[in-house]
Parts: structure tokens; C-alpha cells; sequence
């Protein structure tokens, strides 16, 4: 297993990362459908990371999102 590690918390795994990148994206769609309630804040206290995080993601695609994650891992 990968161990991943971010400032205000820790990811046990990259895949759990991903995961929670996922999760930002989708709430994001959620809110511009009219889920007015949803905002940085909210996400960030639903997936247990910083609003930092969710800036970082929440406006990416899904696409870009798998880029970004296969440019980063491991290289076999």
C-alpha cells in the first residue's frame, strides 16, 4: 500500500485520496444543480479534509482528475 500523507490529515492510502477527490467533484455537481447548501466548507466536513483540498479539486472534471492521479502514482 501506498501511504499518503496531507497537512491537516492523513490518507491511508492513494486510493482513498482519490476517492474523496471523486467525492469533491460530485458534490460540486450536486450544488451547481441546485443544491445551494453545499459549499467548501460543507464538503470538506463531509469527506474529513481541509477546505484546502476541496479547493484544489472540487472544479476539476472527472477526466482530469484520472490525469492528474496517473501522472502522480507510481511509475511500474
Amino acid at each position: 500500500e501506498v501511504l499518503l500523507f496531507e497537512m491537516a490529515g492523513a490518507y491511508d492510502t492513494e486510493q482513498q485520496r482519490m476517492i474523496d477527490i471523486i467525492k469533491c467533484i460530485t458534490f460540486r455537481e450536486a450544488r451547481d444543480a441546485g443544491a445551494t447548501f453545499i459549499n467548501r466548507q460543507w464538503i470538506a466536513d463531509k469527506i474529513h479534509c481541509t477546505t484546502r483540498f476541496v479547493s484544489e479539486w472540487w472544479e476539476k472534471s472527472y477526466d482530469q482528475c484520472i490525469a492528474d492521479y496517473s501522472n502522480a502514482g507510481p511509475k511500474l
